[in-house]
């Protein structure tokens, strides 16, 4: 019998990333829905999801943890930095729409590479929500910004749950 603890998960950092998207996509779930309480929700979310990623450390181990997710995860991370940066210094006159937008797209697109580190899952995620964030800014340039931040909300918090309850062996091979 194949328990638990005796898997070998081709990305162990799975359920980590699976947590900690449920608490972002929460967060940013209720940001949306309670704007007026919007910049708590979205602290609040990150804070959470940072803090139960890390306490994932303390569930069954799934498999060995290699310097490849470790570079895919912290990679990542430093591209999505480098691209809000730009995104906030070349977008600096630009209405709030647009910025929230390009943000989006950008967490969107630090999630393709993050695939490294958590799998096929939120590579997926990465793309969809790069479209979501794109038909705001390119196709439907009236589409309620709102419903678009929803939209986002809820993949994240939909593939955060799949990452974390099931955490499929999906490979990029």
């Amino acid at each position: 019998m194949n328990t638990i603890a005796t898997l070998t998960h081709p990305y162990p950092l799975i359920r980590g990333g699976g947590l900690f998207l449920i608490c972002v996509g929460l967060g940013f779930l209720l940001s949306w829905l309670v704007p007026r309480y919007w910049l708590q929700f979205m602290i609040g979310g990150g804070v959470a999801g940072l803090i139960a990623s890390g306490l994932s450390a303390l569930l069954p181990k799934i498999g060995h943890i290699s310097w490849v997710h470790i570079a895919g995860l912290v990679g990542s991370l430093v591209l999505e930095m480098g691209l809000i940066y730009l995104v906030i210094s070349r977008l600096k006159d630009a209405d709030q729409r647009t910025i929230t937008l390009w943000i989006l797209f950008v967490v969107g697109l630090h999630f393709v590479p993050m695939g490294i580190a958590h799998g096929p899952m939120i590579t997926i995620l990465g793309v969809v929500t790069a479209i979501n964030a794109g038909v705001g800014l390119w196709l439907a340039r009236g589409a309620s910004l709102r419903a678009l931040g929803i939209v986002d909300a809820l993949l994240k918090l939909g593939f955060g749950l799949v990452m974390l309850l099931a955490y499929p062996t999906l490979t990029f091979t």
